[in-house]
């Protein structure tokens, strides 16, 4: 039996923290002991959800700001409703609860898992940005609440409810019937509530697939719920035609009932995972949610993106999204623009440059810039618009099915005409032709589509969400097993965005004075390749020497002075004075313009990241590594990945990369994203999923996203997908059977 991760279950791999699945899961675990929150264990029971390891750079909170300014405008309690990403268990609903009561000991706190939310009523002196901020320790996400639209299955659930019971009391009802009643004050009264309970039924439930009937048609398509709706509309009429005329003989209204409930079971069963799925993670509103701190008149505002003019004044703090091209004023600062280009490694701008809209501030401290363009002219509104409200989310159907389903619809509606027209010039008799004509549709009404591989579906979701992967489109499974090539972006999704020391053998070179100076150096800045070497020293034994006063230079790194010494730790060019550093050095550790350590950071892979690609190519998969980034990177992490070289392609712009998939893609492409220039290639492949859950606007197109450190569950998806259309396929052919059966009987006349 594989070792499991001691926070959430899932099994561990070669990137694991020890007894843990990834750095996350272990934070978490300690944090929970520390905190004598162990219980959250025995009231999770079963597996749990990996921590998602977020940077603590991309969590905005300028959203908590107008929440702040409402609840401290208050002299009384005040309601605050929040959205939460991550809960799953009643294990994270006590949690919630515990640390709310830690917090305040005035107010309540309801957690609503099904929808993904929390409703407080709190005082003035709550402190809600160290509630939020506590929380948030834990790998769970807050927002604002955007989770407002109306869930399919939560439609669906009422529905179903009230039609089984009606389908319950209905059978009671036709007892008499059954038991050979054909008068009297019971058999009326009965036969009347059956006819009432079935006409509530049809209303209810039937309603369902009426409309969604009619929503087909009006789009030129022949959907399989056209012949239930058929079904359902001519059973019940043939029925109260049958009871007003005999009062008995020939009324369907139990069977209906039972119909009707059973497919209001299948449809449920489809959309419930799909709906849970979603309200894991906090809603997108596209660039509408989008804040910046504007000054004007001495004075900084938190507004909505779209109300940036060209020429005002943003305050850009560390971790704020550049919301439109931008020129920095008084002073130069860091950016990272892995979700634009895919460069892992930040950029260091000087004043007077212009930074791209969708650019993180990376530095220590805040920094002012002017806007270059107005908000309608950002490159965001495209890329980071939401998905259409009222839209089913992009689910597209496969060909297979879209042939499927316009074929069974034109041959069932075809045989149920053609029992009508035979009986009619058989008998003469118009009752009996259109009782034939229902018993067709009635005996060929898809169950198997609408119970069988719903609940087949269901089983397989459940075991992905297991496993770390969550799907969002109900129809991603099926166009899943068409998969034959799967490309990735680089930065973020087959690496994790993190740098690494690549030659962390040259410190072994250092004497143990330098390298306690260059440790305190990196240790000292926030700097991602700051971080890589501090990293470098964790399995070392180094102890910091003396106390510094470093200074940090904009855009060239930290400088140290002792004893007459200038010590540096940066640009290369700029710790060596007379040049000659190493070609592949980034970064360089010198004294007095000598360089006593060229540096070579470079980003670190998903733990498994060579064994799923080798895995996928097993299977039959063309790989491919497409980025923004430069193409001597991505080749180096195709390499890496044992991604052949010919099928790596970097420079790559947003359009650039839907162009690839669209000259690529003959619907056999999974793309896995992760940055806000892989936006526009999401729409264009067949199969999309992310790993980038720390904002909702790429979850928010894609089929599916992930939460592991691994890529494990893209292959386990893929396979599942294709076990999945074997048993879709055995479900077909034993509906054949029966409905070749069936159809015989019905036509019959039996």
């Amino acid at each position: 039996m594989a070792a499991c991760c001691l926070h959430c279950g899932l099994a561990l791999s070669s990137g694991g923290v020890g007894v843990f699945c990834c750095p996350g899961c272990a934070a978490v675990y300690a944090l929970l002991h520390d905190e004598h929150l162990d219980r959250y264990y025995e009231l999770r029971r079963g597996k749990g959800v990996p921590v998602a390891d977020l940077p603590a750079a991309r969590r905005d909170t300028k959203w908590l700001v107008a929440l702040e300014q409402g609840l401290r405008a208050e002299s009384s309690a005040s309601r605050i409703t929040l959205d939460v990403q991550g809960l799953h268990c009643v294990g994270c609903v006590w949690l919630i609860e515990e640390l709310f009561r830690r917090t305040t000991t005035e107010g309540r706190i309801v957690v609503n898992t099904a929808v993904g939310r929390i409703d407080m009523v709190v005082g003035p002196r709550f402190d809600l940005r160290g509630f939020v901020g506590h929380v948030e320790r834990f790998g769970y996400l807050l927002g604002q609440p955007l989770k407002n639209g109306p869930r399919p299955s939560s439609d669906l659930l009422w529905r179903l409810g009230v039609c089984a019971a009606i389908a319950m009391n209905s059978m009671i009802f036709a007892i008499p019937l059954y038991a050979g009643l054909e008068r009297g004050r019971i058999f009326s009264l009965f036969t009347t509530l059956d006819f009432a309970l079935g006409a509530a039924a049809v209303v209810i439930g039937g309603s369902v697939f009426f409309r969604s009937a009619a929503q087909a048609i009006r789009r030129g398509i022949l959907h399989l719920d056209l012949p239930i709706a058929l079904g359902i509309a001519l059973a019940f009429a043939g029925s109260v035609h049958s009871y007003l005329a005999y009062r008995s003989r020939g009324a369907y209204f139990d069977t209906l009932d039972v119909f009707i409930a059973l497919m209001l079971l299948g449809r449920f069963l489809q959309e419930r995972a799909v709906d849970r799925n979603r309200a894991w993670l906090l809603a997108s509103d596209g660039t509408d949610g989008l804040l910046a701190r504007r000054m004007r008149e001495g004075r900084i505002d938190v507004v909505r993106c779209a109300d940036i003019a060209k020429g005002d004044t943003l305050l850009l703090a560390p971790g704020d999204l550049v919301p439109v091209d931008a020129i920095l004023e008084l002073q130069g600062a860091s950016f990272s623009l892995d979700w634009i280009v895919g460069e892992s490694r930040p950029r260091s701008y000087a004043p007077g440059e212009r930074v791209a809209a969708g650019a993180f501030a990376t530095g220590n401290e805040a920094v002012f810039a002017r806007a270059a363009t107005p908000f309608e002219e950002s490159p965001l509104r495209e890329l980071l618009r939401a998905p259409e409200p009222g839209s089913p989310d992009g689910a597209r159907m496969t060909v297979f099915f879209q042939k499927l389903s316009k074929a069974y619809v034109l041959v069932v509606l075809a045989l149920s005409a053609a029992g009508f027209v035979a009986w009619r010039l058989a008998t003469g008799d118009f009752a009996r032709a259109f009782d034939v004509s229902t018993a067709v549709l009635i005996v060929t009404c898809p169950c198997a589509f609408g119970i069988a591989a719903p609940l087949a579906y269901e089983i397989v979701q459940a075991r992905l969400r297991r496993a770390g992967l969550f799907v969002r489109r109900a129809s991603f499974l099926d166009r899943a097993r068409a998969v034959r090539r799967v490309v990735f972006d680089k930065t973020g999704t087959l690496t994790t965005g993190e740098l690494v020391l690549g030659n962390p053998e040259v410190l072994d070179s250092l004497l143990p004075e330098q390298a306690a100076i260059l440790y305190d150096l990196a240790a000292r800045s926030g700097h991602p390749k700051s971080a890589a070497v501090r990293d470098a020293f964790a399995s070392r034994d180094v102890s910091v020497a003396r106390r510094l006063r470093a200074v940090e230079r904009a855009g060239l790194g930290l400088e140290a002075t002792i004893d007459g010494r200038v010590w540096r730790l940066g640009e290369p060019s700029w710790v060596a004075r007379s040049g000659g550093t190493a070609t592949a050095a980034d970064l360089a550790f010198g004294v007095d313009g000598r360089v006593l350590a060229p540096l070579a950071t470079v980003e670190r892979p998903r733990p498994d990241a060579a064994k799923e690609v080798s895995a996928l190519e097993a299977d039959g998969m063309e790989v491919w590594l497409l980025s923004g980034d430069t193409q001597p990177r991505v080749e180096a992490a195709a390499a890496a990945c044992g991604i052949p070289a010919r099928h790596a392609v970097g420079e790559q712009t947003p359009r650039s990369k839907a162009a690839f998939l669209d000259a690529h893609d003959n619907a056999d492409t999974l793309f896995v994203g992760d940055g806000v220039n892989d936006a526009l290639a999401l729409d264009h492949a067949h199969v999309s999923g992310t790993p980038a859950v720390d904002r909702p606007y790429l979850p928010a197109r894609a089929d599916f996203f992930f939460v592991t450190p691994g890529l494990a569950p893209l292959r386990l998806a893929l396979r599942t997908a294709r076990a999945l259309a074997q048993v879709v396929r055995a479900v077909l052919a034993i509906a054949l059977v029966y409905n070749a059966v069936a159809i015989a009987l019905a036509l019959a006349g039996r």
